[in-house]
């Protein structure tokens, strides 16, 4: 890594100390912003001279300085045990087994994520942000090499006296956030998954068992705290930044800051009703795809408190192929019951699994989250089409076709995933602003589909990746071919080897740029935040 010297002439030269920046252009010398906030001299000196030989030696002298400066508990290195720890925390073994960071930073306070960035800057140490380390591709959340910045000491959850809304700090997952609102009957319309991170999946849009009545979990977010690339630090809302504000609802957050604090809506609600029902795929896939069609058309408008997901996997320990619905609605059932928009769906024969239940929210999610424990090797691809019975049942075959000659890899549970995205919640997604993703408003409802392998050896990757890239492509075709593709691609489902906010169409794709430019006018988040999705394409490619 080479090292600039740009940042060396305002420190060395003592009558530009103590000058900043406009905040108007939100550019900054992060040598003078450090020197503001505390770091010693001998450190800025050491920066200032340029420190010998390349080759990650700057992350190391980052990441003693971070130790030095927000102590050893908030800062684990390569070797010690509360760094192993961190590495546990990651979801796919991608991350937690072929990421090796320099160091794990923990701040405390925006304050201190501030302090992270700079010193970044400052030393070209690149750096990633984990929320609920949920992403399941290398890098994605973990800097390899960098600085991973973890965000487990920022985990408030504070409803507001008025229980209107409530403040979040980016470490929660959304079990912590549920929990801490069933204690006063509140909820939010947050993620579905207990283990996943609140930071991601709100930055990156969010689907929640409420979206068809209040949209997904980005239009429901009041304002973000975000420390910017110069290391300012900003609320922003719908008045106060209102270019910003839009970009961070769906705009994946890591082009234009880090988000310290989400600030969402709440409302009442007390125990729902939801759970699993299973059947064996080949007798219940033709009805099954039938009632989730009719709830998109028709249903979902008659009742738009429901939220339906359809799953058709390959179970290897049964040696059977299985089709997994989860249902639910806010609205409590007697035992036995149902909603009565799921009629079409608990009149399918000869189910061999039903959790459906009245009960919490929380416990719903971590049902869901039981289903893909960590450790495993993961992978995540997705696509939209529009709405087709037919097309849905032959992307099924597709599926079935190309994942049918792997099955036998170790731990090899692959998943095609269906869901409705209902004109309910198209239309949600106007509200406030509108959000970044694109979609918002439309008038017919979207197919989104989700393929989710999960296997056990780095060496199957190559069979893995490449039969799941096939579907993909063989799928897009297909409704390329009938007239119902779609550019959407959901930035939360998205591989590595796929560039979601393209599917936001460009004039979106212009406005995110355009907003990137203004508040990271240096590019610090397209040079140094190494995770996620860039304005430059897909982060990495596929044969």
């Amino acid at each position: 890594m080479q090292f600039t010297l740009l940042w060396l002439i305002p420190v060395l030269a003592p009558s530009a100390l103590g000058k900043s920046s406009s905040t108007s252009t939100f550019r900054s010398d992060p040598i003078i912003e450090l020197k503001k906030r505390g770091i010693s001299a001998d450190r800025l000196s050491a920066i200032a001279l340029g420190l010998d030989g390349g080759n990650g030696c700057f992350c190391s002298f980052a990441c003693d300085t971070l130790a030095s400066t927000l102590g050893t508990d908030s800062v684990s290195l390569l070797g010690q045990d509360t760094y192993a720890s961190s590495l546990t925390k990651f979801w796919s073994q991608q991350q937690s087994q072929e990421t090796e960071p320099r160091c794990f930073a923990r701040p405390a306070n925006p304050e201190e994520v501030s302090i992270i960035i700079l010193l970044s800057r400052a030393t070209e140490c690149p750096f990633a942000i984990k929320g609920g380390g949920h992403t399941a591709f290398k890098g994605a959340s973990n800097s390899h090499g960098g600085i991973t910045i973890d965000f487990v000491q920022m985990k408030h959850v504070i409803p507001n006296t008025e229980r209107h809304s409530v403040a979040i700090g980016p470490g929660n997952t959304w079990l912590d956030v549920y929990t801490t609102l069933e204690s006063s009957n509140m909820t939010m319309a947050g993620g579905r998954t207990a283990t996943v991170g609140v930071s991601g999946l709100t930055l990156g849009g969010g689907i929640s068992f409420f979206s068809g009545q209040h949209g997904w979990t980005c239009d429901n977010i009041i304002s973000y705290e975000i420390v910017l690339g110069s290391g300012e630090i900003l609320t922003v809302d719908s008045k106060t930044d209102a270019a910003l504000f839009w970009a961070l609802r769906g705009g994946g957050g890591g082009n234009f800051g880090v988000v310290t604090e989400f600030v969402a809506n709440t409302f009442e609600q007390g125990p729902m009703w939801g759970g699993f029902l299973g059947w064996e795929m080949h007798s219940s896939k033709t009805a099954l795809i039938d009632a989730m069609v009719n709830y998109a058309e028709r249903g979902s408008l008659r009742d738009p408190k429901a939220a339906l997901i359809v799953t058709f996997s390959h179970i290897q320990h049964y040696q059977m192929w299985v089709s997994t619905l989860i249902v639910d609605h806010p609205d409590p059932q007697p035992d036995g019951s149902h909603p009565e928009i799921f009629d079409e769906i608990f009149n399918v024969e000869n189910a061999f699994l039903d959790t459906t239940r009245t009960t919490s929210h929380s416990n719903l999610t971590a049902e869901i989250a039981n289903t893909s424990p960590s450790g495993s090797r993961q992978s995540y691809w997705t696509v939209t089409t529009r709405l087709d019975k037919q097309l849905a049942l032959d992307i099924l075959s597709i599926f079935e076709e190309e994942t049918g000659p792997i099955i036998h890899l170790a731990g090899f549970l692959p998943s095609l995933i269906f869901q409705i995205i209902p004109v309910s919640q198209l239309q949600a997604m106007t509200r406030n602003g509108g959000n970044a993703l694109g979609i918002g408003g439309g008038e017919e409802p979207l197919l989104l589909i989700n393929l989710s392998p999960i296997w056990t050896l780095g060496s199957d990757d190559g069979e893995v990746l490449t039969r799941t890239s096939n579907t993909i492509s063989r799928i897009k075709a297909l409704a390329r071919e009938r007239g119902l593709d779609h550019p959407f691609i959901y930035i939360n489902y998205a591989s590595q080897y796929q560039d979601p906010l393209a599917g936001y169409g460009a004039e979106n794709m212009a406005r995110l740029i355009g907003v990137s430019r203004k508040y990271d006018p240096d590019g610090v988040f397209q040079k140094l935040s190494t995770g996620y999705f860039k304005f430059g394409g897909a982060p990495a490619s596929w044969l």
